[in-house]
């Protein structure tokens, strides 16, 4: 994932100093949220034309995320795919559920519609070979075995590369209507 810090924000910064010290937080927000929404649309025209769109499962997941442990009088949020726990109910239902065992034993919930794939797709994977029939190898031996590295088509990193300016837009625009609209 990248991790970037946008500088030369002065303007910015100088038209959210002048909203009410109470209405900081929500502004700061609803600033953080503009440039994500920019950021998103891009991440899904990217994985769309990547040809990730098999299932469509990927595409539909990929959401931002407000970060609730950001260090005090800051805001964050994250650009990912929803996967797992974190998927929301209504597309947990929308899928069809199946019993597995995973690995320790556990049976556990799979579902047709989890992108669990989304990192092998962004960040690359090698190809590891299955168990034969004959006897069971560790993962670690398979691992070692690899036969190929599948390249990655990354489509967060890109959208943040290719939309920084305009999400920096978005969000100096939604400062100014937050201001106007505060009337302060």
């Amino acid at each position: 994932m990248a991790k970037t810090e946008t500088l030369g924000i002065g303007e910015m910064r100088a038209e959210f100093t002048r909203v009410r010290t109470d209405m900081q937080k929500r502004v700061a927000r609803k600033v953080v949220v503009a440039g994500g929404r920019v950021l998103k649309a891009e991440a899904i025209a990217i994985a769309t034309a990547n040809g990730s769109k098999v299932s469509g499962d990927m595409i539909k997941n990929i959401a931002i995320k407000r970060e609730s442990k950001a260090p005090p009088g800051t805001e964050q949020i994250h650009l990912g795919v929803r996967h797992g726990r974190e998927q929301t109910k209504k597309v947990r239902n929308q899928g069809n559920k199946t019993l597995a065992v995973n690995s320790a034993g556990r049976v556990v919930t799979r579902r047709d519609n989890d992108p669990y794939y989304w990192r092998f797709v962004e960040l690359g994977h090698k190809i590891v070979p299955r168990r034969s029939a004959s006897g069971s190898r560790s993962i670690r031996k398979r691992r070692q075995e690899a036969v190929a590295h599948v390249a990655p088509k990354p489509f967060i990193q890109p959208a943040l590369e290719r939309k920084r300016t305009q999400a920096i837009d978005a969000m100096g625009k939604a400062v100014v209507q937050e201001v106007l609209k505060g009337g302060s």
